[in-house]
């Protein structure tokens, strides 16, 4: 009989499993994009009211506040505790597949923003087939895309308000009270630029490829896995919100010079973190920055 291995080799075993899947599957590199998009979001929601003073205090305290490594830890430490070896290592053998391969690189492709503002343009866009908007459905409930897309808008616009209302536990409520009145409105717009998102990064995927993509991810192993990385970044996402409005609600003492706020083009960054707001016309004025 072998020898049992021991409790580190074991926590060591399980974690590279954990990493492993979480790289095949292109989590790691959709983690390492949320802070951009949550910034992208905390621009699109400020009003033209704020000042370049607030607006930079918000900022800063979402770059603080929502950091890629702090989301990786809140999945990981989410499949820790519902380990399960046997779900991870298939998943891994799935991803592994070329087929599954192809569309992970898919999904990581970075997009000009030409190409983003020829796509929103198109017909496979503004008139997909019944089959291919049916398609991209089944892969965002599988994966609750839209459910995270909708936990990232609301928590931006959080952010950006607790920093106009200046903190307290009042104001906090009131917030909560505002934005929860938007949120049925809103919801539906954001769904639909989660397909739009979808349908760009499958844009190249033949109607059979994403009919077998949509059924690797109706498996119970990717619900089971899916289901814990929502979760996992959902919680994230609404603690991360909560100690930015803290940070943000410190008084601003004075603005901070034109010199000094970021400029200069976005060239060479992934255009695709405009796929992520809310409407098609905000998508077109956010690629423009990225010229």
């Amino acid at each position: 009989a072998g020898k049992a291995a021991a409790p580190a080799d074991a926590g060591a075993a399980r974690d590279k499993l954990i990493d492993d899947v979480q790289a095949a599957s292109g989590l790691k590199q959709q983690l390492n994009q949320l802070p951009q998009k949550l910034t992208a979001g905390v621009r699109q929601s400020a009003t033209p009211k704020a000042s370049p003073a607030v607006l930079k205090a918000i900022e800063d305290s979402v770059a603080e506040s929502f950091s890629a490594k702090g989301f990786q830890d809140r999945v990981s430490a989410g499949l820790r505790k519902n380990f399960d070896a046997t779900r991870l290592q298939a998943l891994l053998k799935d991803y592994s597949t070329p087929a599954a391969k192809r569309m992970v690189a898919l999904e990581q492709a970075s997009a000009s923003p030409e190409e983003l503002a020829q796509f929103t343009r198109s017909a496979a866009a503004t008139k997909p087939s019944p089959k291919r908007a049916q398609l991209i459905k089944r892969i965002d409930a599988a994966t609750r895309a839209s459910d995270l897309a909708i936990e990232l808008a609301f928590s931006s616009m959080k952010a950006v308000a607790l920093g106009a209302a200046g903190g307290g536990a009042e104001k906090a409520a009131a917030v909560d009270k505002a934005i929860e009145k938007q949120r049925a409105s809103a919801t539906n717009n954001i769904r639909n630029a989660t397909s739009l998102n979808l349908a760009f990064s499958y844009r190249s995927a033949s109607d059979d490829e994403l009919e077998q993509y949509a059924e690797f991810y109706e498996t119970e192993n990717s619900k089971w896995f899916s289901g814990i990385v929502y979760t996992s970044l959902a919680e994230g996402v609404q603690s991360a919100t909560a100690k930015a409005g803290e940070r943000v609600a410190a008084p601003v003492d004075k603005p901070a010079p034109l010199a000094a706020r970021p400029a200069g083009s976005k060239a060479g960054m992934d255009a695709r973190a405009c796929l992520d707001l809310a409407t098609n016309k905000a998508i077109m004025s956010c690629a423009e920055e990225y010229r």
